[in-house]
This record gives structure tokens, C-alpha cells and sequence, in this order.
């Protein structure tokens, strides 16, 4: 392509995102060649500086309204080496004139919220704009203007928060999380503006890339993990994974600056241009949500995952802690991994679901993940495993197990020991959960206990399991809350299923979620600790 046809064709995609007639496909185009061609991002910046001045010009004239459009001629007389100072103060003049009528339309939030250069928080959304994703945040969360969208989404608009952490997570595979104090402007599905504080940007396998900006440079990522710092003097870039590179917004400023993975770059905001290394991680930043889970456990939490996926298949190794890779299928049912949905809203043990993802499991699915160092217990240790779980009616049936097995309702979920013999693994496991008949058991190494006790259909209830050893034998108990109990602060008096001891394993190194090709559930919150308190507090 021609410098003259490039230049055509992106000052077209220019001229249609500051108008807001531009379409999705013409908009990924953009940030494509924006990520790939240098000379695109210099007249891309060139050209937002253009507007950002007729802004500033605009308001010290005394303009009552915001300006929000160009003429493309006067950009194009202006490359062109023409006389752009006057065409620019006249085309300013015609534009002050026609602000009124620009701010009477309908398409003005498109419009400011397209504008990459727009300093202003833009306005709110219609009520007929579709979210750009999720958010979940921390308990504690202080919000001085937290997303206005309702039901756990949100829109594109200012965010304010004042301390904790909070996590968007945008439909179009990118995840943002915010720690307070901080200030960010999202513009739109794949870009956003960090005013102030810091921000961890995870860039999915499933996204087309996200334009994260600051006041005086944008940050282009190239497949990749990396977090931001912003204050009054500098910013601070940190790179996890990929690469990313970094591009001051003066027009006057030919400078880039690639930071790739385990790199770390400072920048005073009176100098862009002037690139500091400094040591990466010397920096602490919340890279997950999940991590604010760790922290309210005290260090008394193994392993988490609260299947905050993309909705979808589960993907691998995307969501929790405290594991060495991601789920896996067993067995039969290698392929695809279960489907993670949208939680029902409302308060569930304390914990308001509304926004919140969970996992799907159904039609004899099985999945195993191994922990990141394998549980090995003392004798008067213990290890808790507590999860949510909503039997579903039956779903699909599995070709693959004889429906007429007692276990074909079963959901059962089992510690299996640290073994590379499966025959072992399958006489020494320890497990606890549903049976077909709907009766609570454990099973612990063979020895099995059960109860009459069952589970209601469409109803929450938290499973909390404990093993404990004492000498050479190993002892198991279950307790199961209806979503109508009180949970209990400390070990319970009374246990829903009272196991007997056994000489079973003392050391773990998986977890396995099994169900029976009849059986359905939605299952969430999962958690291995070594204390009550840390397995049962689900308001963190």
C-alpha cells in the first residue's frame, strides 16, 4: 500500500470514529492498524490532537458546549503542508457555531464515547446500550462512583473507586482490575483511560486487543498481561506476559517504547519520551480478584476458584489459586471442558451472586485439577473442602455409562492422593457428596457412611467437608447447610454425616468433580484450606 493510500484509508476510519458512523468491522480494523503500523499511529495521534485542541480552544473562548466534530480537510491541508493555522481557527469558529445543535442529538454519547482523545467523562449510556461486560468486586469495596449499570454489568462511563479491588470483566475477553484509590474512564468494548491509581489489564486469548490510555500516552498491547501505575509525577508500566508497547500522545513526540515480558518502564508526565527502567515487580498489584479471596483468608486458604470465565466452556487455567494448571477432563469425557454461566441474582450465604459466574456440570462430565503442591498432612492436622452446590433435574444423558449404575445421579467430589498408580488412586481416594438415591455419603478410602439426609432440587447448599488425622488413621466428616441456615462460625456440634475412622491417605495432590450421566448441578465456590473459618467465609 501506497504512503498516500494509507493515509487515505486511515484518515477514512478516523473521520468515521469522530462522527460515530463507524461500524464494528471498520473499528477493529482501526485498532488493528494502530497495534501493527507505526506510521498509522503517528497520524492517528496527529489527528486526536487536532481535536483535543479545538476542545481547548473551544472552552477558553467561553463555549458553553462541548465540541465534538472536524472537518477532515482542514486535517488533510494541515499533512499537506498548507496554511492549516487559519483554516483551523475558522473551522473552530464554524464548529462553535453548530455546538448547540450537535448536543441537541441522540448520538452524541456514541460520538464522545468513540472521541480516543475525550478528557470528559462521557455521558450515560441509553438504556437501550448493551453492557460491555461484568464486574465483581471485593466486600469492603468503597466506591465514590462505582459502575452504574445494573445487575453486576456495566457500560461504558467514569469509575471512581476509593479502596479495594474490583474487576471488569468486558465481553470482548478483557479483564481490568482496579485497586484503590483509582479513576478510570472506559470508552468503549476495547479501550479505556486510566486517570489515576493502578490497573492489572489482562489481554484473554479470546480478545482482539484493548487500548488502555493515560493523560499523556496510549498503551498498545501485543497479546499480553501487564498492569499500570498512575500518580501527579509518573507512570509506571509492568509487563507480566507479551509485550505492550507505549506511545506519548503529543503530536510533536516521535517516540515508542516496547516492554516486554518481566520489564518495567517509568515515565514522568512532564517527559513521555523519556523511558526509566526501573525493577520489575518491585511494584505490588491485585492481578485477579480472586487474590482479594487469598488475603481474607489469612493464609489459611490452599487452593479457590470461583469459575470467574468468560461465559462459555471453562477454559484452562483462567480462574483461582493455589493450582498448577487448569482443569481436565477424565476419562470418557476428554473434549470440551463444562460451561460456566451467569449466577442467579440474589444473596446466597452472605454473598450477593448477582453478576457472578459458576460452573455447569451435567451429563456424566468429570474434571480434575491438580493442586499446585500436593496436601500432605500431620497427624492432628486437618483439610477442609467446602463448595456451593444447586442440584439441577436431570440433564443430558452420557453414552458412556450405564444409566441403570447406582452411581448415575451420584455428584461426588474426591481427594485423590498424591499416586502415579490409578489403581491406587482409585482404593485410597477420599470423597463425599450425593448418591443416585440422594442420600449425603462419604467415603473415605473405602470405608463408607452415609445419611437419609437429602438434597432438594433448585436449592443452594453449602457443602463444608472436613479430614482430619490423628496418628495413623484418618477420620472424615461432612456438613451440609440449607440456604435458610445459619452457617457456624466455628467447628460444629453437630455433623450431617459423621464418618468412621480409616488408614487412608496422607497426602493429596488432586481435586475431582464427577457426576453421574443423569446427574445435573451448578456448583461455585470452591475451596480447600486448612481451617473452618477460612472454608466457610464466603462474604470475602
Amino acid at each position: 500500500m501506497s504512503d498516500k493510500t494509507l493515509q487515505q484509508s486511515i484518515d477514512a476510519l478516523i473521520d468515521a470514529l469522530i462522527s460515530g458512523t463507524i461500524t464494528a468491522a471498520e473499528h477493529q480494523s482501526l485498532q488493528n492498524r494502530l497495534k501493527e503500523d507505526a506510521t498509522s499511529r503517528v497520524i492517528f495521534r496527529e489527528r486526536m490532537d487536532i481535536e483535543a485542541g479545538l476542545r481547548t480552544w473551544a472552552a477558553d473562548s467561553g463555549a458553553q458546549h462541548q465540541v465534538i466534530a472536524s472537518d477532515s480537510s482542514a486535517w488533510k491541508q494541515r499533512r499537506g503542508g498548507w496554511g492549516w493555522p487559519m483554516t483551523w481557527i475558522a473551522m473552530a469558529a464554524s464548529i462553535l457555531a453548530i455546538a448547540v445543535w450537535w448536543t441537541q442529538h441522540p448520538d452524541q454519547d456514541q460520538i464522545d464515547l468513540a472521541d480516543q482523545q475525550n478528557k470528559t467523562t462521557p455521558q450515560a449510556s441509553g438504556p437501550t446500550a448493551p453492557p460491555l461486560g461484568r464486574w465483581i468486586a471485593q466486600a469492603a469495596c468503597v466506591w465514590q462512583q462505582p459502575p452504574s449499570h445494573p445487575d453486576g454489568m456495566f457500560n461504558a462511563g467514569m469509575i471512581k473507586l476509593t479502596s479495594g479491588a474490583a474487576e471488569l470483566r468486558f465481553d470482548s475477553g478483557t479483564n481490568v482490575v482496579l485497586e484503590g484509590p483509582c479513576e478510570l474512564l472506559v470508552s468503549t468494548a476495547d479501550s479505556a483511560r486510566l486517570l489515576a491509581g493502578k490497573v492489572h489489564v489482562n489481554v484473554t486469548e479470546v480478545s482482539n486487543g484493548f487500548l488502555m490510555e493515560t493523560p499523556e500516552a496510549q498503551i498498545i498491547d501485543e497479546g499480553t498481561q501487564y498492569a499500570v501505575a498512575l500518580d501527579s509525577l509518573a507512570t509506571e508500566v509492568h509487563v507480566f506476559d507479551g509485550s505492550v508497547i507505549w506511545a506519548p500522545t503529543d503530536a510533536d513526540v516521535d517516540f515508542e517504547d516496547r516492554i516486554t515480558t518481566g520489564e518495567a518502564r517509568r515515565y514522568l508526565r512532564s517527559e513521555p519520551s523519556r523511558a526509566n527502567h526501573i525493577p520489575f515487580g518491585q511494584r505490588q498489584f491485585v492481578r485477579r480478584i480472586e487474590e482479594r479471596v487469598r488475603e481474607a483468608g489469612g493464609g489459611e486458604l490452599i487452593a479457590y476458584d470461583g469459575f470467574e470465565n468468560l461465559a462459555g466452556h471453562l477454559r484452562r487455567d483462567r480462574s483461582g489459586f493455589g493450582w498448577s494448571g487448569g482443569w481436565e477432563s477424565v476419562g470418557f469425557g476428554r473434549g470440551p471442558l463444562a460451561e460456566v454461566i451467569d449466577a442467579p441474582p440474589g444473596i446466597v450465604f452472605g454473598k450477593d451472586r448477582s453478576g457472578r459466574r459458576l460452573l455447569s456440570l451435567h451429563g456424566g462430565e468429570s474434571l480434575r485439577r491438580q493442586f499446585a503442591k500436593p496436601i500432605e498432612l500431620s497427624p492432628g492436622q486437618s483439610v477442609y473442602v467446602s463448595l456451593l452446590i444447586r442440584r439441577q433435574p436431570s440433564g443430558k444423558q452420557s453414552s458412556v455409562e450405564n444409566l441403570d449404575d447406582e452411581k448415575s445421579s451420584a455428584i461426588q467430589i474426591v481427594l485423590e492422593p498424591d499416586s502415579v498408580s490409578p489403581r491406587f488412586t482409585r482404593r485410597h481416594s477420599v470423597s463425599f457428596g450425593v448418591r443416585s438415591d440422594q442420600r449425603l455419603f462419604l467415603n473415605n478410602s473405602g470405608t463408607i457412611d452415609e445419611t437419609a439426609t437429602s438434597l432438594a432440587v433448585g436449592e443452594p447448599h453449602l457443602f463444608v467437608f472436613m479430614l482430619k488425622t490423628e496418628a495413623n488413621a484418618t477420620t472424615a466428616h461432612l456438613r451440609v447447610y440449607r440456604a435458610n441456615e445459619l452457617v457456624d462460625e466455628t467447628l460444629p456440634s453437630v455433623w450431617t454425616v459423621y464418618g468412621t475412622a480409616s488408614a487412608g491417605p496422607l497426602k493429596f495432590a488432586s481435586l475431582r468433580l464427577s457426576l453421574g450421566a443423569r446427574a445435573a448441578a451448578h456448583i461455585d465456590e470452591l475451596r480447600v484450606s486448612d481451617s473452618w473459618k477460612a472454608a466457610v467465609d464466603l462474604a470475602n
